[in-house]
């Protein structure tokens, strides 16, 4: 026997003895019981997560599939899940974790997408079973392209940042949002470098997954930057807006709209403050030399002109949005240009993934 507990954006489900926690850090996580809670977690890992063939079939929309799984494994606690193939026959409670694309809007309750969670009928606190639905209707993006991402101007949503989110429910994880991460606004939890956006779990949501699962060993590292911060509450959700450039006096700049970016104004020879978010996804407290570099276009290598460095020491828990000020070279030629940072820019850290080090703003340099 078992119970229903369900979780999906915009709206949360659940029966049986449980409540919502909220841990002193960040992440939420559901409780069970009536005079000794526990957190509700998943009996044996690894779930076996079967993918339906008619909604995942070989091509992009498995590969969409399988690469939000990808990342969510490579989280430093010790959950991953099994993701195998071309399930025949898919059903809510049938005894099977599975995930398809729907357009049942009984069972997805005006949602773009969400996770039921069944747990023991004997033992509130196991999870025994978790379906996930993508409503087929909504304009997914499975490609990677920051362009046709609506919130870099394009009109689509990323179907990857939205599985990461509804991942995260199937682990375990409820909504966030009192600081940047995937359990809130998902479809702005991206990195982006080179014009390409990825998915990727985030320090918060790795911190929650440690909390419930423990941590994996060997130890899994894995720092990043990204130009998104919290920027707000929308109910159980956080709200995110791109990291900003600012002048010494802390005012943000002037800014204009180019290639579906906002992009900066600055002169030759002014110092700035360039703000960005950076996270620890890994097991350990890091201490990392970021670099910082000047590009004549989106793709942040050593290879840039290089600015200046900071040392950040970042540890496991909740995303930190810092500025650091740097000087505009009085030498340039005016025109667009990307300053941005690497993080561990001497490659002195093992990272688990190293695809999500580096990032940029754009900026007009007059």
């Amino acid at each position: 026997m078992k119970r229903l507990l369900g979780s999906l954006i915009g709206l949360s489900l659940f029966a049986g003895i449980t409540g919502y926690t909220s841990d002193a850090f960040a992440y939420g996580y559901r409780e069970c019981g009536v005079f000794s809670k526990s957190p509700v977690k998943w009996k044996d890992v690894p779930p076996r997560l079967r993918a339906s063939g008619v909604s995942f079939p070989a091509g992009t929309w498995r590969d969409a599939l399988k690469d939000a799984v990808s990342r969510w494994n490579t989280n430093p606690s010790k959950f991953y899940f099994n993701l195998t193939y071309d399930e025949s026959s898919v059903k809510r409670g049938n005894d099977e974790s599975e995930v398809w694309l729907s357009s049942d809007d009984s069972a997805l309750k005006g949602a773009p997408a969400i996770a039921y969670t069944w747990t023991s009928f004997w033992d509130c606190s196991k999870i025994i079973e978790s379906d996930i639905l993508f409503d087929s209707r909504v304009a997914y993006t499975t490609s990677t392209n920051r362009r046709l991402l609506r919130e870099y101007g394009g009109n689509s949503r990323p179907f990857q940042t939205t599985a990461s989110h509804e991942l995260g429910h199937a682990l375990g994880l409820q909504h966030e949002n009192r600081f940047y991460n995937i359990m809130g606004s998902d479809w702005t939890h991206i990195h982006t470098n080179g014009g390409i956006a990825t998915n990727y779990p985030g320090e918060d949501a790795s911190n929650g997954a440690v909390f419930l699962y423990g941590l994996n060993s060997p130890a899994i590292e894995d720092l990043s930057v990204t130009h998104w911060k919290w920027s707000g509450t929308s109910g159980e959700y956080s709200r995110h807006r791109k990291t900003q450039i600012y002048n010494t006096s802390g005012a943000v700049l002037g800014s204009f709209t180019d290639d579906g970016e906002e992009t900066y104004n600055v002169n030759r020879g002014q110092q700035v403050q360039l703000e960005l978010t950076y996270e620890n996804n890994g097991a350990n407290s890091k201490t990392a030399q970021v670099g910082y570099y000047i590009s004549t276009n989106d793709f942040i290598t050593t290879a840039d002109s290089f600015l200046g460095e900071a040392t950040f020491t970042l540890g496991r828990g909740t995303p930190s949005t810092s500025r650091v000020t740097l000087t505009i070279p009085s030498g340039l030629a005016p025109g667009k240009y990307y300053i941005g940072a690497i993080v561990d820019r001497n490659n002195v850290i093992g990272e688990q993934y190293e695809h999500n080090n580096a990032t940029y703003i754009p900026i007009r340099v007059n």
